[in-house]
């Protein structure tokens, strides 16, 4: 049975996964405030608020609510390299969009629509979703079939993988991949860029390696369990990261998350990022972002 230390404590905002920062500036804003009530109540009443607040940043990572969203841009003003968060979203080349994109999105075919209801009506046909009047859950089948895929292509080297998504992608599409090593914010980043060869940039999907190993995984095993159509399976490869139990890179735990890098979070530090995706827990791979 865990402690009452162990229940109260929130492993996402503490330990390792604390930002520095952002605990900077609670501990200045509950200074401030305990400042305030020893000024206009009692020095006591301040000292009980300040042991109080400190046992909170302590035990929960932070104090004031919704911190990850501002205390980014408040701690960049700050001096002092210890303010900083750090360039910690890389600085894509040309063409290489914020977050990765899909194999379905390089199927233009009008007959086969692109609309979510027509994947997923497609889906549940199928027998690869499942639906009940409480929730849509993905067929344990299929799952399974699906994460075995995804432990086959997570061996094999960039070219092999780029293969496997040529061969999921709809047909005509080419698959590159860029591994531009001077903005990498990691040594294993690279993207695979699917696109119709016409070197144009509007006409390039560039999906990261944890995507494109999920996508050509998905796509594989619905071509072996079902009898959608080529482009349809490319189109339900994109929504089916929402059932991602597993992340396809590392198979750690897949979770729903903030993308703001501070506090525990994968992704960038801007204020404006997405505030929901899901994200690998263990090697912080982003996964899907909900619109």
């Amino acid at each position: 049975m865990p402690s009452l230390y162990e229940r109260l404590r929130n492993d996402d905002y503490t330990g390792e996964r604390r930002c520095w920062p952002c605990t900077a500036v609670n501990a200045a804003i509950l200074l401030a405030a305990c400042a305030g009530v020893a000024r206009r109540r009692s020095r006591s009443l301040a000292a009980a608020a300040g042991l109080g607040g400190a046992a909170v940043i302590a035990l929960r990572g932070y104090l004031v609510p919704y911190t990850p969203r501002f205390a980014p841009r408040l701690a960049s003003r700050l001096p002092g390299e210890f303010f900083d968060h750090g360039d910690t979203a890389p600085t894509s080349p040309p063409g290489a969009p914020e977050s990765s994109a899909s194999l379905g999105d390089a199927d233009d075919d009008d007959d086969e629509g692109e609309a979510g209801e027509e994947v997923l009506a497609a889906l549940l046909d199928a027998g690869v979703v499942l639906a009940d009047e409480q929730r849509v859950s993905l067929d344990d089948d299929f799952r399974a079939a699906w994460r075995d895929e995804m432990r086959d292509l997570r061996n094999r080297d960039d070219e092999a993988l780029a293969a496997a998504l040529r061969a999921a992608a709809p047909t005509g599409q080419e698959v590159d991949v860029v591994t531009p090593s001077g903005w990498l914010r990691q040594d294993d980043t690279r993207w695979f860029v699917v696109s119709d060869g016409s070197h144009d940039p509007a006409n390039e999907n560039w999906l990261s390696r944890p995507v494109a190993l999920s996508e050509a995984a998905a796509v594989r095993t619905l071509a072996d369990d079902t009898d959608l159509s080529e482009g349809r399976r490319a189109q339900a490869a994109g929504p089916l990261r929402t059932f991602l139990e597993r992340c396809p890179a590392c198979d750690g735990a897949v979770e729903e998350t903030t993308e703001v890098d501070c506090c525990g979070g994968p992704g960038g530090a801007s204020a404006d990022a997405p505030d929901e995706v899901l994200a690998c827990g263990d090697c912080g791979a982003r996964l899907y972002t909900f619109e």
